[in-house]
C-alpha cells in the first residue's frame, strides 16, 4: 500500500495545487470527484461480498462482517480493525472487507488535506513545503516510534501514515515547480526506484516493522520513479509498455475485488488454507473482475455528463443508507442463527472478542498481585493458557483457601530462567524479540515464587522451551516446601465452522488429533517431570482424540486453544479430579495443606 499512499498524494496534490493556481479550487467539486471515483466500485463490490457472506458466513462472522460494512461507510474501517486485532483476534486474512482499512487512511486524509492546503495557499503559500516537510517527518518519526510498541495502531491509523501520503504530496508540488527530472539523473532515479521497491517486496516480510524507517525503501521507490522515470528512460518505458499501463488503469477495481475472492476461498477451505494454485488463480481472477468493474461501473460514473453532481451525491446517499441498513441488520439479527439447528446455535453466535473478555476477565484482577500473610499461596506462571487454568479453578472452586496470584508471560517469549536472553533470542521470531526482552522471568518472580505454598507453570509449550525448562526450573532453587507442577499443552478443532459436520448426539466421540507441536513438548516434559509433578492433559483428556464439547453437548474451546465457561468447567474438572493437584487443589485443612502448614512452620 506504500506506493499506491504515494501515489494518491502525489495524483490528488497536483490535481488541487493546479486549481489553486488557476483560482478554480471547489472543495465540493473535489468531494465529487471522490465519490465519482471510490464509491461505485465499492458499491458494488459490497453488494456481491455482501449476498455472498449471507450465504456461507456464520452468524458471530456475520455480525462482525456487519461492522465492518458500516465502518467502510463512514471511513473507519482501520479503526475498527486496530481495535478488533490483537492476540485472540479471528484471523485477519478471512476478513473480506479487510482492505478498506487502506480507503479509510485516504479518505481521513482527503477530509483533512483539501482544506489545510487552502489554507497555507491562501494565507502562507511560501510556508507549503516546509510545513509539508515538518508534518511529514513527524508522522514518520512517530511510525518509527510505534513500529515496535503500538504495531497494531502504527500499521492502521492515519497519524503513522500520513507521511507516506505527504511524501507524493511533496513529489507533486517539486514536479508543478520544476518538471520531471531528465537525462541521466533520471535513469539513475528510474532504475533506483525500481531496485527499492523490489527489494521492498522481496526481503521484506511479516517480522519487519512496519510501517517505520524501512518504509523509506518503497516510499523513496515511488517518489524516485515518478521523478525520474518518463518515456525517456528505460524504467519508464517498461513502466509504460501496454500490459502495465492496463494493470494500472484497473488498479482500484482490482485491489477491490482481491481481498473478497481471498477471505472466502480461505473460510470455504477445510484448513482455511487453500492451495497455492488457486490463490494464484484467484489473483488473476480479481483483475478480470477488476476489468469488468472499471468497464462497466467506474467508467460510466466518471464519464463527464454521465451523471450530474446532484445524482451522484443522491445514489450515494442512497447506496450509504442502503448499506447501513444492511449492516445493522446484520447485527441486530445477530447474525441470523436461526439458519442452524438449535443444539448448534449455542457455539457459533458468541463473537471471538465476548469469549475473551471471559478467558482474560478474572485473571486480569490478580495479575502480579503481592503474596498474602495470612492464606497460603498459589502461584500460577505461564502465557494465556494460564488464564485457562485460572478460570478452571475457579468453575469448579479448587484452592478456595488459598490466595492466588499470577505472573503471565507472553506464549511468545515462554517460559525460562537462568540464562541471559541473548542466549535464547533465536528460538524468538524477529517481531517479538523486542517485547521478550522485557517480558520473562526475573529474579524478583523468582523469589515470590519461593516464598509461595504452590506453583503451576503452564505454558502453550515450544519444543525448545519444554527441553530446557527441567534447567531452568533447578536454576529457580525453589525450595522444598513448595509444590511445583507443570501442566502441559492442550489443542482443538481451531475453526468453530468445522464442528458443525461433527457428530453432536455422541459428544463423547467427538475428537480432535492432537497436534505434532503439543506431542512432542509434552513427552519432553513427561520425561523430565514424572507423574508427580507434570499434568498430562493428553493423557487425562486426549485418549483417541481430545474431547471438543463436554459430556452435554456444549463447546469446550472456540478458536483451539483458549477455553469457553463450559469447557473450563468440563476439563477444570477432570484435571483437578484426576491429577497430582487434586489433595492440594481442595480445602486447605486437607491433609496436603496440613502438609504445607508443617513446612511452613519448620522454617
Amino acid at each position: 500500500m506504500d506506493v499506491f499512499f504515494v501515489i494518491s498524494g502525489f495524483l490528488i496534490t497536483g490535481i488541487l495545487l493546479r486549481e489553486l493556481q488557476s483560482g478554480d479550487f471547489s472543495v465540493i467539486r473535489f468531494y465529487e470527484r471522490r465519490a465519482r471515483r471510490i464509491l461505485p466500485a465499492l458499491f458494488v463490490m459490497m453488494a456481491v461480498s455482501s449476498i455472498i457472506a449471507g450465504l456461507v458466513l456464520l452468524p458471530y462472522e456475520l455480525v462482525t462482517y456487519g461492522r465492518g460494512v458500516i465502518a467502510v461507510l463512514v471511513f473507519a474501517s482501520n479503526i475498527l480493525f486496530w481495535r478488533e486485532s490483537g492476540y485472540f483476534s479471528a484471523s485477519s486474512e478471512e476478513n473480506p472487507l479487510l482492505h478498506t482499512w487502506s480507503l479509510a487512511v485516504e479518505e481521513q486524509f482527503y477530509i483533512i488535506f483539501p482544506l489545510v492546503l487552502w489554507l497555507i495557499w491562501r494565507w502562507w503559500p511560501r510556508g507549503l513545503v516546509p510545513l509539508l516537510v515538518i508534518a511529514a517527518v513527524i508522522s514518520l518519526a512517530l511510525a518509527d516510534f510505534m513500529s515496535t510498541r503500538m504495531a497494531t495502531a502504527n500499521f492502521y491509523l492515519l497519524p503513522t501514515r500520513a507521511w507516506e501520503l505527504l511524501a507524493g504530496s511533496l513529489t507533486a508540488v517539486y514536479v508543478i515547480r520544476r518538471g520531471i527530472i531528465t537525462g541521466l539523473v533520471g535513469q539513475v532515479l528510474g532504475y533506483s526506484g525500481l531496485a527499492a521497491i523490489t527489494f521492498a517486496v522481496l526481503y521484506f516480510d511479516s517480522e519487519t516493522p512496519f510501517p517505520s524507517l524501512w518504509a523509506i525503501a518503497p516510499v523513496f521507490g515511488s517518489v524516485a520513479i515518478i521523478l525520474g522515470a518518463t518515456h525517456a528512460t528505460t524504467v519508464g518505458r517498461f513502466l509504460g509498455s501496454k500490459p502495465l499501463v492496463g494493470i494500472g488503469v484497473i488498479s482500484y477495481s482490482a485491489y477491490l475485488w482481491h481481498q473478497p475472492l481471498f477471505a472466502f476461498a480461505r473460510i470455504l477451505h477445510p484448513e482455511g488454507h487453500p492451495a497455492a494454485v488457486l490463490m494464484f488463480g484467484l489473483a488473476f481472477a480479481s483483475l478480470g473482475f477488476g476489468w469488468l468493474s472499471w468497464r462497466f461501473v467506474e467508467r460510466p460514473f466518471r464519464r463527464p455528463g454521465s451523471f450530474s453532481r446532484r445524482k451522484i451525491f443522491a445514489l450515494s446517499g442512497l447506496g450509504t443508507a442502503a448499506f447501513a441498513g444492511l449492516g445493522l441488520l446484520a447485527i441486530l439479527s445477530q447474525g441470523f442463527p436461526q439458519r442452524y439447528p438449535v443444539g448448534q446455535r449455542a457455539w457459533i453466535v458468541k463473537r471471538p472478542v465476548e469469549y475473551t473478555r471471559y478467558v482474560i476477565g478474572r485473571y486480569d484482577s490478580i495479575r502480579n498481585a503481592p503474596l498474602s500473610l495470612e492464606r497460603p499461596n498459589l502461584v500460577i506462571v505461564g502465557d494465556s493458557f494460564s488464564q485457562d487454568l485460572y478460570n478452571m479453578i475457579l468453575e469448579n472452586g479448587a484452592f478456595a483457601d488459598h490466595a492466588v496470584s499470577t505472573l503471565y508471560i507472553p506464549a511468545a517469549c515462554q517460559i525460562f530462567f537462568g540464562v541471559s536472553f541473548d542466549e535464547i533470542e533465536a528460538n524468538i521470531g524477529p517481531k517479538d524479540r523486542q517485547m521478550c526482552r522485557s517480558n520473562f522471568l526475573t529474579d524478583t518472580h523468582v523469589e515470590k515464587m519461593r516464598r509461595s505454598d504452590v506453583v503451576i507453570f503452564t505454558a502453550n509449550w515450544h519444543l525448545w522451551a519444554a527441553e530446557s525448562f527441567r534447567t531452568s526450573l533447578d536454576a529457580m532453587a525453589l525450595p522444598p516446601k513448595v509444590f511445583v507442577f507443570v501442566v502441559g499443552s492442550k489443542n482443538f478443532i481451531r475453526r468453530r465452522r468445522d464442528l458443525l459436520s461433527l457428530d453432536t448426539d455422541h459428544p463423547n466421540e467427538v475428537r480432535e488429533p492432537v497436534s505434532d507441536m503439543v506431542r512432542r513438548s509434552t513427552e519432553v516434559l513427561a520425561r523430565d517431570f514424572g507423574p508427580d509433578q507434570f499434568i498430562n492433559i493428553q493423557a487425562l483428556f486426549c485418549e483417541g482424540g481430545c474431547r471438543l464439547l463436554t459430556d452435554t453437548g456444549a463447546l469446550i474451546s472456540y478458536d483451539g486453544s483458549h477455553l469457553t465457561r463450559e469447557g473450563a468447567k468440563f476439563l477444570g474438572g477432570i484435571l483437578l479430579d484426576t491429577s497430582p493437584i487434586r489433595a492440594l487443589a481442595q480445602d486447605f485443612r486437607s491433609p496436603a495443606g496440613k502438609r504445607i502448614q508443617d513446612r511452613a512452620g519448620e522454617d
